[in-house]
């Protein structure tokens, strides 16, 4: 995979500008101004909301896999794993295509079980112990 400008927007990217919304719903708003953003400051929601509208894939997927890889709890504004949930939603024949990222993704959910294996061990131990 060809290493991205991580200074650049997506427009910029695309070489695609959108007009400004003329539908006011506050997604249709935040995916716009996302767009908007150098690569390098979006955020867990930012990268949550693109990825749950199926925008520009290729340049966001290995952003946010590399933020769950470090942290498979990371999270948007919904819910703690919500990024994660949005990157497992993405179809089938997405990954299908892209084997690279599907082994990030792979590496994310191991990472994941092992902490759910030890939170789970602990918590376990703590009850026996304490309740």
């Amino acid at each position: 995979m060809k290493q991205v400008d991580l200074t650049k927007t997506l427009e910029e990217l695309e070489g695609e500008y959108w007009d400004e919304p003329n539908f006011s719903s506050s997604l249709v708003i935040q995916v716009h101004q996302s767009r908007k953003k150098p690569l390098c400051e979006l955020n867990n929601e930012d990268l949550r909301l693109l990825i749950g509208q199926q925008i520009n894939l290729p340049f966001i997927l290995p952003l946010a896999l590399e933020k769950l890889i470090q942290n498979p709890f990371g999270s948007g504004d919904l819910y703690i794993g919500d990024l994660f949930c949005a990157v497992l939603k993405v179809e089938k024949e997405y990954w299908n295509e892209h084997k690279e990222l599907k082994n990030e993704l792979d590496e994310v959910i191991r990472t994941y079980e092992e902490v759910r294996n030890t939170l789970e061990e602990q918590i376990s131990k703590y009850r026996s112990d304490y309740l």
